[in-house]
């Protein structure tokens, strides 16, 4: 018996091809409505408010503050031009004398303003020349500039470290990498000024450490403070051949600032824990001993960070700064147990 399929019967396809969508009325009315409701970017789009949008500093202040100066000035030399000429009328003698000290102060300022701005130009030159040293190590496809040797060497031009600078970089040129150059300035140029400033740091930090665990009053704190922490900074400059005093800028000051708030800080939790919770002296010496050490470990933090603003290369062995803070915390136990024995 066969099976022969009827019309009304469903008969089963063997292949299946979907029959090609036309489109409609109802969807192109909705793709038109989805078109006007997409947001889209214009050029007069008014951007979000934050940091980035502020308006550019206007040059008025510092045009204003020239100006006062030079009018500061100019009307001080006017003046001392008539002192001049009223003097020599009285007595030759006496307007010579004016004159020559008018001139010698005028003088003396003029070269003061001309080393400022050298000691300035100078540390722009070194921190641009660090700058474009990380960038390039951290970019292997990056190279330094074609000048950035000699602009190193005119860096320490007139300085006692000029001969040793000159033979460093005798054996380099272009075609070294910035890895092989700053390889090469760290272990023949960088490496025995860093073992001198770091000793330095060191024997600073425990010094500013004892004094301050030593020390009962806060303001003698603050002050010692202050005053060998910006000794420190100006020692480690020298000792790197950079200028005295221009290493003080906005940065190390605010780590200054930071370091009295933290002097000034720990001396009023001290005086409110002693008077709430400790009693006796060994607790109260506990606590001075930690408060120097606090002081001594911030002070060789700020010591660091002036080393590695002298420097043109980054530092190789970035574990010094704790291999210092452990000495330190050694010395100051050392120097406090020597006190304690020969007080007994």
């Amino acid at each position: 018996m066969t099976y022969k399929p009827t019309s009304d019967q469903p008969r089963i396809l063997e292949t299946w091809e979907p029959a090609p969508a036309q489109p409609s009325d109802e969807v192109k009315v909705l793709g038109e409505s989805a078109e006007q409701l997409r947001p889209r970017a214009t050029a007069t789009a008014v951007p979000l408010p934050g940091t980035l949008n502020a308006p550019p500093v206007s040059p008025w202040p510092a045009r204003m503050g020239k100006l006062l100066l030079a009018v500061v000035v100019g009307g001080a030399a006017l003046e001392w031009g008539r002192w001049t000429l009223d003097a020599w009328t009285w007595n030759p003698v006496a307007g010579g004398v004016i004159g020559a000290l008018g001139l010698g102060l005028a003088g003396t300022g003029l070269l003061s303003w001309r080393a400022l701005r050298q000691q300035r130009q100078r540390l722009t030159t070194l921190e641009q020349l660090r700058k474009e040293m990380r960038i390039a190590l951290a970019d292997p496809s990056e190279r330094l500039a074609l000048d950035w040797l000699e602009r190193l060497q005119a860096l320490y031009r007139d300085t006692p470290l000029a001969p040793r600078m000159a033979e460093v970089c005798s054996a380099l040129d272009q075609s070294h990498s910035a890895q092989e150059v700053s390889r090469r300035l760290n272990q023949q140029f960088y490496q025995p000024l860093d073992i001198q400033a770091r000793l330095m740091i060191r024997n600073e930090s425990v010094s500013t450490g004892m004094l301050v665990a030593t020390s009962p009053w806060v303001s003698i704190d603050l002050l010692l403070v202050v005053w060998r922490n910006i000794r420190m900074m100006q020692r480690v400059a020298i000792c790197y051949g950079l200028p005295i005093g221009q290493l003080g800028r906005w940065r190390l000051a605010r780590h200054v600032l930071r370091n009295i708030a933290l002097a000034g800080g720990s001396e009023m939790a001290i005086g409110a824990l002693s008077d709430s919770l400790l009693s006796g002296m060994l607790e109260k010496l506990a606590a001075r001993i930690g408060q120097g050490i606090g002081i001594g470990l911030y002070s060789s933090r700020l010591g660091h960070f002036t080393l590695d603003l002298c420097r043109a290369a980054p530092l190789a062995d970035q574990s010094s700064l704790a291999e210092d803070n452990r000495g330190i915390i050694q010395g100051i136990r050392t120097r406090l147990g020597r006190k304690s024995d020969a007080s007994l």
